[in-house]
């Protein structure tokens, strides 16, 4: 058993009003990504933006008044560049708050224009079939167990991994950084997400802490293209039949946009 603080922890300055979270979806079928942003704080009269840019260039926005929940932006955008194994492409992403010309808040992220389908039993990324030759990732090193020693170091292990054939890894009973997903989606590396397993006996009264971790991990997670499916529970017993089955529609309803192994 281990514990303590493993992933990056840091402390950040927002004003009263400040965009807390968002989900991006995108939707290559149509060229456009499905934006649902949460707004925290009391201020009214503020307009949230959202703007794409492809290679610097900007390629499409939208914006709506804003609300502290169910901000829903589409971004129809002028270039199509898909996310794809071992190609990808990545679009930067603006978020501003503003009241009129004065901004309020400011976030910057990205996303990768792809979809997971299923066909019979295969899983197409963009509508084409992808062998998955995936390794088993427990993310472990040994000058820190869990702990990567630098950004460089979680970088290198996917690199390694595409240098011996694999194009993707199954990140085995450990919830990754995000700088190691970060990686993943720019370098086109597919992953599937895990939920440690530490033994708990699937008691009722210990449902509601395992499904409480469990969002935090796809809200903090879903937006990476490199995710392409779910996997919260691995080598369960009969006695996980319930809390399995709950996990797995939670995760349909935040989530419906790639499978879940149940």
């Amino acid at each position: 058993s281990c514990s303590g603080i493993w992933q990056p922890v840091w402390l950040e300055a927002v004003g009263a009003t400040f965009v807390e979270s968002f989900s991006i979806v995108p939707d290559p079928d149509r060229s456009r990504v499905l934006i649902e942003a949460t707004v925290n704080g009391a201020d009214r009269d503020l307009t949230l933006n959202v703007e794409a840019f492809a290679n610097g260039k900007s390629v499409g926005k939208d914006s709506a008044p804003a609300t502290w929940r169910d901000n829903r932006l589409v971004v129809d955008l002028s270039e199509k560049k898909l996310w794809e194994v071992g190609k990808p492409f990545l679009y930067d992403l603006k978020f501003t708050l503003a009241r009129g010309s004065a901004k309020v808040d400011e976030v910057a992220s990205y996303f990768g224009l792809r979809k997971v389908s299923i066909e019979g039993r295969a899983i197409l990324i963009n509508d084409r079939r992808v062998f998955q030759r995936t390794i088993l990732d427990q993310g472990f090193y040994p000058d820190g167990v869990w702990t990567a020693p630098t950004d460089e170091a979680l970088k290198r292990d996917i690199e390694l991994s595409m240098a011996a054939g694999y194009n993707g890894a199954r990140l085995h009973q450990k919830v990754f950084e995000p700088r190691f997903l970060y990686w993943a989606d720019k370098l086109g590396y597919l992953v599937w997400g895990e939920f440690p397993n530490w033994g708990y006996d699937y008691r009722p009264e210990n449902y509601a802490n395992v499904l409480n971790e469990w969002v935090e991990i796809l809200e903090r997670d879903r937006n990476h293209p490199a995710i392409i499916g779910w996997c919260p529970f691995n080598e369960t017993p009969a006695a996980a039949g319930e809390i399995q089955r709950i996990v797995a529609r939670e995760t349909k309803a935040i989530d419906p946009t790639r499978p879940v192994l149940e």
